[in-house]
């Protein structure tokens, strides 16, 4: 059977998993680190099984197994980053490296990255290989893509429906919301 991707864009545009909702014992891997904390707040964390080399919070992930890597020097000058990357994207490659053998060994069946910014993150284009040479089941693909705060809620929101969560992450949401506006007053 081939993959189904679920690309989730701002204007709602989808393609969803046939296997439909998340269930108790889906397997998630979050390439980004407010995808992590997305999937935390959902109470969702128990079914994380490996995160980005940038995912830190909440605390104990950072246990999970890290998925990718960055092919920059953290030792490296700003200057020097820079110019790093720069040349990696002058040349069309990318700053991170994804392990493909871990994310075969952990099985995911959803798979959390961004489509912002293909320099802060892993994005959907640095999964392609390691989706295109998978045998079997294959796991959904939830690209984020925050602009603004409304994007964000929109994100929980999308990230709930993911996990068959979408009452908890409106809770989540409400709760952001009246949080935020309580400190806009102070």
């Amino acid at each position: 059977m081939r993959a189904a991707i679920w690309k989730i864009t701002k204007n709602g545009e989808s393609q969803i998993s046939p296997e439909g909702k998340m269930t108790i014992d889906q397997r998630v891997i979050s390439l980004l680190p407010s995808a992590t904390e997305i999937v935390a707040a959902l109470g969702f964390a128990r079914n994380l099984v490996g995160r980005s080399h940038e995912c830190d919070f909440p605390p104990g992930i950072e246990r999970l197994p890290s998925c990718s890597s960055t092919r920059i020097s953290a030792r490296a000058s700003s200057d020097e980053i820079d110019r790093q990357v720069k040349e990696l994207v002058a040349d069309g490659l990318s700053v991170y490296d994804v392990d493909v053998e871990r994310l075969r060994e952990l099985r995911p069946s959803l798979i959390l990255t961004q489509t912002q910014c293909a320099v802060c993150a892993v994005t959907p284009r640095d999964l392609e290989h390691a989706l295109h040479t998978w045998i079997g089941a294959k796991p959904v693909l939830l690209s984020l893509e925050p602009n603004n705060l409304d994007d964000v809620m929109s994100d929980i929101r999308r990230v709930g429906e993911a996990l068959g969560a979408s009452q908890r992450a409106a809770k989540v949401i409400l709760e952001f919301m009246n949080k935020t506006e309580s400190e806009t007053r102070l």
